[in-house]
């Protein structure tokens, strides 16, 4: 049986009075729900910024101006992908489909990054079912780190707050070098099945990979005067700061002490929230206001509205978002909505790897205590 959620809407018809406000928004305006002009010049100039950054490291003076460049590269690709590449997974930067799917695919590849099984796992598991054990392919990060508390803990993750920092430097080295062919292998990931991967698909994959090499470690080398092991080490400098702070930005919209986490009914495989109260209580802002964070993080920083609406572009976020607060606030709701800053959000996400542990830990003592003493 299949999971499903006990209704798509609240009782009081929110979703519907929000869905309606939206349509408003869209009709009184005469806007598409894709993009528009300033989406184009958005565009344009995350693009100038990842060129310029490119051109900055191959004529780099010395090392510490390359690694500058190194970083600045990997950051304004991360832009480009997290605002770009991701409304294009979900098709909606033109309503094209496939021309939205192919440019998510490019951006994603310039980056070392296969399209293919993350777009499926996205889409068809993260965002159906966020924060739901068994359904939510983001909680399969890692077994080092413990994010859901209907998880089983080990001894080791009583330590995840210290030590998890430490593994998010190395987090984007993984996702290219090992987990892009590790989900493909296993052809499945919580919610999202694939009976068998297209051939083109691991030509693809391994092609990007020794692309991606040759661009960022092979084409420096030979084109600069620096050596080998100084890209490299500008390489490796940019992939452990970019990947610190992805990572977090990742965690922040729905792993932090103010979010919750949601089993199934093991029997009837309900779950027992409404499809609406579900994704925004799994779900949290940061910065909505903030043009700056808008221009760099895209849908993130509004990541309630972008989980309501997925199939409409991150540019008309904030506006939605505020037809999101005022409803609920209507509704005598208001206290679904959440939003902090991007530094409370780090602080948060710790605070909950260390509470997680500690209280699924002691819960399994507990359990181990009643169990022996049935036993006797």
């Amino acid at each position: 049986m299949s999971f499903k959620y006990s209704s798509k809407d609240s009782p009081d018809l929110i979703l519907k009075q929000i869905k309606g406000k939206v349509d408003g928004y869209f009709l009184a305006n005469n806007y598409t729900k894709n993009g528009n002009g300033y989406l184009v010049l958005k565009f344009i100039a995350q693009l100038l910024l990842v060129v310029g950054s490119v051109f900055w490291a191959f004529h780099a003076s010395s090392f510490f101006a390359l690694c500058l460049a190194y970083l600045s590269v990997g950051f304004t690709m991360l832009m480009m992908g997290i605002n770009f590449g991701h409304d294009g997974a979900h098709g909606c930067l033109t309503g094209n489909k496939r021309f939205d799917g192919t440019l998510f695919q490019l951006i994603y590849a310039i980056q070392g990054l296969g399209g293919y099984m993350w777009q499926i796992r996205h889409n068809s598991a993260h965002h159906i079912f966020p924060n739901v054990y068994d359904r939510d392919s983001d909680l399969e990060m890692s077994p080092l780190i413990l994010l859901n508390p209907k998880q089983k803990s080990k001894p080791i993750h009583k330590y995840q707050h210290i030590y998890a920092p430490l593994l998010y430097v190395v987090v984007t080295l993984f996702w290219i070098f090992v987990e892009d062919f590790i989900i493909l292998i296993r052809k499945d990931s919580a919610n999202s099945k694939i009976k068998k991967i297209p051939t083109i698909e691991w030509v693809k994959i391994i092609a990007i990979k020794l692309i991606y090499l040759f661009n960022f470690i092979a084409l420096p080398t030979l084109m600069t005067n620096f050596s080998l092991m100084e890209v490299v080490a500008a390489f490796f400098i940019m992939h452990f700061i970019v990947s610190f702070f992805l990572t977090f930005t990742f965690f922040i919209s729905h792993h932090i002490q103010e979010i919750s986490y949601v089993r199934a009914n093991e029997e009837t495989n309900i779950i027992e929230n409404s499809w609406l109260s579900h994704q925004i209580n799994t779900t949290i802002d940061f910065h909505p206001k903030s043009h700056i964070a808008h221009f760099i993080f895209g849908g993130f920083n509004t990541h309630i509205a972008h989980h309501i609406f997925p199939e409409i572009c991150h540019i008309h976020y904030p506006t939605l978002t505020q037809i999101v607060k005022e409803t609920l606030e209507e509704n005598n709701v208001g206290h679904w909505y959440k939003s902090f800053t991007f530094g409370e959000g780090m602080k948060s996400h710790i605070l909950h790897l260390k509470k997680t542990a500690h209280e699924i830990l002691d819960a399994q003592e507990k359990d181990e205590i009643v169990a022996l003493n049935t036993s006797n």
